[in-house]
C-alpha cells in the first residue's frame, strides 16, 4: 500500500504497518455481520483504514453484498466516519498471486518464468494452480505454504495485479478510502 499512498497523498503522510484483525474470540458463533462490526470496534483506536476480505467463490458481487456490506453498515452505525474497502477476488486471493511470473523468478532466483494462466481469475481452483506452480519450482509444500503466499503477496507487482478485474475494483475502492483519509478535516 505505500506506493499507492505516495501516489494519492501529495503531501506528507504517516503509515504504520498493516496488521491482520481477526474476529474477537468472544464473537465465535455470531453472525459475520456482528463479527465484522465487533472486529472494527475492537481495533478502532489503533486503525483508521479497514479492509474486509472474503473470497468471491465465483460470485464476488453477491458475496460482497451478503458477507461484507452488512458488517460495514453495522459498524458505520456505531462509527459513521468509518473508512473501509472491500477485498473480494472473483474466487480466491491465490489467483492474484498468479498474475506476475516475474515474482516467481525473483523468489526462486531463476530466469525461467513459470507458465501461468493468462487469466488467473478465470481459474476454478486458483489455490491448486498456485500450489502446482510452486511445486514445479521446487517449493516444499506442507505447513510452510503460507510462507510462500506471504512472500508472493509482497512480490507481485501492482501493474500485474491491475490487469485483473476484481483487483481493479479493490484498487479503486482502496484509492477512494486513502483519498478520504488524506482529505483535511472539514474539507
Amino acid at each position: 500500500m505505500p506506493p499507492l499512498a505516495v501516489e494519492i497523498c501529495k503531501g506528507g503522510f504517516y503509515m504504520d504497518d498493516a496488521r491482520r484483525i481477526d474476529e474477537p474470540r468472544r464473537m465465535r458463533g455470531a453472525s459475520r455481520e456482528e463479527r465484522i462490526a465487533a472486529a472494527i470496534e475492537e481495533s478502532w483506536s489503533e486503525c483508521n483504514l479497514f479492509i474486509v476480505h472474503s473470497d468471491g467463490e465465483g460470485a464476488p458481487a453477491e458475496v460482497r453484498r451478503e458477507r461484507i456490506e452488512p458488517g460495514l453498515a453495522r459498524a458505520r452505525r456505531a462509527r459513521p466516519d468509518l473508512v473501509a474497502a472491500a477485498c473480494v477476488p472473483i474466487r480466491e486471493t491465490e489467483a492474484w498471486m498468479l498474475a506476475d511470473p516475474e515474482a516467481f523468478c525473483r523468489i526462486f532466483e531463476t530466469d525461467r518464468a513459470p507458465t501461468l494462466p493468462c487469466d488467473p481469475e478465470a481459474q476454478f481452483d486458483p489455490k491448486e494452480v498456485l500450489e502446482t506452480v510452486l511445486r514445479e519450482l521446487g517449493a516444499r509444500m506442507g505447513r510452510g505454504v503460507e510462507e510462500y503466499y506471504a512472500v508472493l503477496g509482497a512480490e507481485v507487482r501492482l501493474d500485474a495485479l491491475r490487469r485483473l478485474t476484481a483487483f481493479q475494483q479493490f484498487d479503486d475502492e482502496l484509492r477512494r478510502a486513502i483519498a478520504t483519509l488524506a482529505m483535511p478535516s472539514g474539507a
